[in-house]
């Protein structure tokens, strides 16, 4: 029994882990599999004589897991008073005045 340990960034859900897993499972000589969306690591114990290192992240690869997940960036911001740093001044209920501090209702 051999153990490889799989970098996939794109694993970041535990729904993500539940697909790793159901993936690798499937293939034959696969052992165990410990999928951690924290760490963004597999850990698999695998049969050599039945699967190799090689078909293992391929799987993952394949899967889109073993890419750098990409990040849109906003470039402008939907406010124009945000850009121009304008003032800005906000009111607050009266009610939500009158239910705070030590004179809280119920």
């Amino acid at each position: 029994m051999e153990k490889v340990i799989v970098d996939v960034p794109s694993m970041y859900a535990d729904h993500h882990v539940l697909v790793v897993r159901e993936l690798l499972n499937d293939l034959d000589g696969v052992e165990s599999v410990y999928a951690s969306s924290a760490f963004k690591q597999v850990l698999v114990q695998y049969d050599p004589a039945a699967v190799q290192a090689e078909a293992i992240t391929g799987v993952l690869s394949e899967a889109g897991y073993t890419k750098e997940m990409q990040m849109p960036v906003q470039s402008k911001l939907a406010d124009v008073a945000w850009r121009q740093g304008t003032f800005r001044m906000t009111q607050t209920c009266q009610a939500d005045l009158d239910m705070s501090g030590e004179f809280r209702k119920f």
